[in-house]
């Protein structure tokens, strides 16, 4: 028994999702297999969204039993989610900068669609990434320039 998704559910979805395989008794399954129709969605979808709000709202137990601080995991994704937006970041400054041998702070921030602060830390941060690029940059004040 397996329904079909509606397509606001598969816009909802995340592009990137690990799969694992688990098996359920004969009760947990039937209970998924209602819920999921119930709802107009997959299996997996159900499972995913029943085991999300059960870590969720379970935090201190988890941590208690498990060892497992839910913080912690969330500031490590967030962490490699910032790495990833600051090379794909790095990597469009080239082409921001083609044209302007300076740029204020707060022009280079709503071009990026980040903020003030993440403009900084990445100057501050990356150069050597930057320099690769064949860009050398120098803060002052609330601008960037270019040195030749």
């Amino acid at each position: 028994m397996s329904p079909t998704n509606s397509s606001e559910e598969n816009e909802k979805k995340q592009p990137k999702m690990d799969r694992i395989t688990v098996s359920l008794d004969e009760y947990d399954y039937k209970v998924i297999c209602k819920m999921a129709k119930n709802r107009n969605i997959t299996l997996s979808e159900t499972t995913r969204r029943v085991l999300h709000g059960w870590i969720e709202n379970n935090s201190d137990k988890l941590k208690q039993r498990y060892g497992v601080d839910t913080n912690i995991v969330t500031q490590e994704i967030a962490l490699a989610s910032m790495i990833d937006a600051t090379d794909e970041i790095i990597d469009k400054l080239p082409q921001v900068l083609q044209l302007v041998d300076d740029i204020s702070l707060i022009d280079l921030a709503e071009h990026l669609e980040i903020n003030v602060k993440a403009v900084k830390h990445l100057i501050f941060t990356q150069g050597d990434k930057i320099k690769k690029l064949g860009l050398d940059l120098k803060y002052k004040g609330d601008r960037i320039y270019k040195e030749y």
